[in-house]
């Protein structure tokens, strides 16, 4: 007689993150339990959600409620709220995972707020100086990874390597890539473009055994020239956003030009499969949402607007990155680049090796 296989550890919910928090959240999660990728604890008001939850008539589905008394806003300064709201639905979902009760947190809430929190709980994995946001995004070949898409305004020059350490680890998992090629964006691609960061970066991962190409433009990451992206948050939100805009209007663009004429609405009728995956593919819903890689257990960052389809979606990716031990391999990536002396911080001495970024497990 086989043994019962162990029941799946539960993913963590922020059921008053997003802007439609928490009916949408709530629906979410079950979606997510439906499609098999509960259990699912729901974390916040307890009455509102479980009002929420009764609605649905989810009765039946591995749906629980922890309760968070304090909410943090969209527009809260994270580092404060991160400080003096101690039971937020963030801090008690992080707690969860900290405890061993969560494989892993999601909130649609405030981006900021998500890693200070993240931080304050957590911690960061060795090596790690800032925790950065990861997604990938669609090109003319093939998916790539961008990051950091938010985290960090600011960064040094040791942060932007260790972006790109956890960038081909990270791609290694969401691509496929046992040897992911790794771009630097900046204004141009001579050694002398960029801001005296960008040169310092490019400086020091040419040192490293990534499989580093040097600076990329941004006309050229829609190509899909390079697998991973490096860059600051502040730029890489940009980049993010603007070409999610730019991709949804050329396919309404396209929609009207065929809609123009009784020959154009033949055109559109036959065409009408591939802009419904073209569309498919540059819809964030899908993704559902991106992992805070540098934090000390697993993160996903959802959309704002999330819808339930969203909110489900990003519950699965959380429970993929804890099965395929996402937080491990990024551990891995970052302490095959210690430096010889173990007192020395990363931030004072180049990166010299990151042969483990490309072994897989």
């Amino acid at each position: 007689m086989s043994e019962a296989a162990e029941p799946a550890s539960p993913v963590a919910l922020d059921a008053m993150g997003g802007d439609r928090a928490p009916d949408v959240v709530v629906e979410g999660a079950v979606q997510a339990c439906r499609a098999g990728h509960g259990p699912v604890i729901l974390v916040g008001d307890a009455e509102p959600v479980r009002a929420a939850l009764d609605a649905l008539g989810a009765g039946d589905l591995p749906i629980t409620i922890e309760h968070a008394s304090e909410v943090i806003g969209m527009a809260e300064h994270p580092g404060r709220a991160a400080r003096t709201k101690r039971d937020s639905s963030m801090h008690v979902g992080f707690g969860l995972v900290k405890a061993g009760r969560a494989c892993g947190f999601v909130s649609a809430g405030n981006s900021g707020a998500m890693m200070a929190v993240g931080l304050l709980t957590l911690r960061r994995i060795p090596r790690c100086e800032r925790p950065a946001i990861a997604g990938t995004m669609p090109t003319r070949a093939e998916p790539m990874v961008l990051l950091d898409m938010g985290a960090n305004v600011e960064c040094r020059a040791s942060h932007l390597v260790q972006f790109a350490l956890m960038g081909a680890a990270y791609a290694e998992i969401a691509l496929g890539k046992a040897r992911p090629t790794i771009g630097l964006l900046s204004n141009g691609t001579e050694p002398t473009k960029g801001t005296e960061t960008l040169r310092e970066a490019h400086r020091l991962l040419t040192m490293t055994d990534l499989k580093y190409v040097g600076y990329v433009e941004g006309r050229t990451v829609p190509q899909g020239e390079v697998d991973v992206v490096v860059t600051d948050g502040f730029v890489g939100n940009v980049v993010l956003k603007l070409s999610e805009g730019i991709a949804l209007a050329l396919v309404e663009r396209v929609r009207e030009q065929l809609r123009g004429d009784w020959l154009g609405s033949l055109g559109a009728s036959l065409m009408k499969r591939s802009l419904r995956q073209l569309q498919s593919e540059l819809d964030w819903r899908a993704v559902g949402g991106a992992p805070l890689l540098g934090i000390d257990g697993v993160g996903v960052v959802a959309h704002g607007g999330s819808s339930p389809e969203a909110v489900a979606n990003a519950v699965k990716v959380a429970r993929r990155y804890a099965d395929v031990d996402l937080v491990g391999k990024l551990r891995a990536a970052l302490e095959a680049s210690a430096p010889p002396d173990e007192h020395t911080s990363t931030a004072e001495l180049p990166i010299t090796r990151a042969t483990g970024t490309h072994e897989q497990p």
